[in-house]
């Protein structure tokens, strides 16, 4: 799935009002028992085709309902790996979560998750990148963003061909801008710069 961050602003709303919205990527919180139940299910599949296939035989089945199943023995571990690594990268990518940012506030929804969040720029005090790794590759942050009400926690994950990978091209940096904690220009006018891994587009 591809993260995409898109505008939504004209000339006129870039000097009266300032709007963003778009898309991005969390981890998923139920990665590794989904993951564990993936290869479970598919061992058993595996488990009674192999049984099955053995009966057959054992039985003297028919010609053809012993050669479909021989075949099976034959394709199944193939198809099991492509299948697995499949199944494995869509559970990776994490659930998909929506942000609306206007003047004021930011708000972002999962509704998959049940996550609503109201961040005021008046009241961010700092917003924290965490990497996040895997085999030594940069896959995400656990960015924390600390407010007078509390803190809210998003594990953010780049799209897996990204090709740039840095905090400056996640969307909490519009939080980080509009509560003055940089001064950028580029980011207060509502412009921005395209990467492979998130998308900007005005109309």
């Amino acid at each position: 799935m591809r993260s995409s961050y898109t505008t939504s602003l004209s000339a006129v709303d870039d000097r009266f009002e300032y709007s963003r919205r778009g898309i991005f990527l969390c981890r998923n919180p139920y990665e590794v028992p989904y993951i564990i139940m993936t290869v479970v299910i598919i061992v058993l599949c595996l488990s009674i085709i192999f049984a099955v296939s053995i009966q057959a035989s054992a039985n003297l089945a028919s010609v053809l309902f012993t050669l479909i199943f021989d075949a099976l023995k034959i394709v199944s571990p193939i198809a099991s790996v492509f299948i697995l690594v499949g199944m494995i990268r869509m559970i990776l990518s994490g659930d998909q979560y929506t942000f609306y940012a206007d003047e004021q506030k930011m708000l972002i929804v999962c509704p998959k998750r049940d996550v609503r969040a109201d961040i005021y720029y008046s009241e961010v005090l700092n917003v924290e990148y965490i990497e996040r790794k895997r085999f030594s590759n940069l896959i995400g942050y656990d960015v924390n963003i600390y407010c007078k009400g509390g803190v809210h926690t998003f594990k953010f994950l780049f799209p897996y061909k990204a090709h740039k990978k840095n905090k400056d091209l996640t969307p909490f940096i519009i939080i980080e801008e509009r509560a003055g904690l940089l001064e950028r220009p580029e980011f207060l006018a509502g412009r921005r710069i395209d990467n492979a891994g998130i998308s900007n587009n005005e109309r």
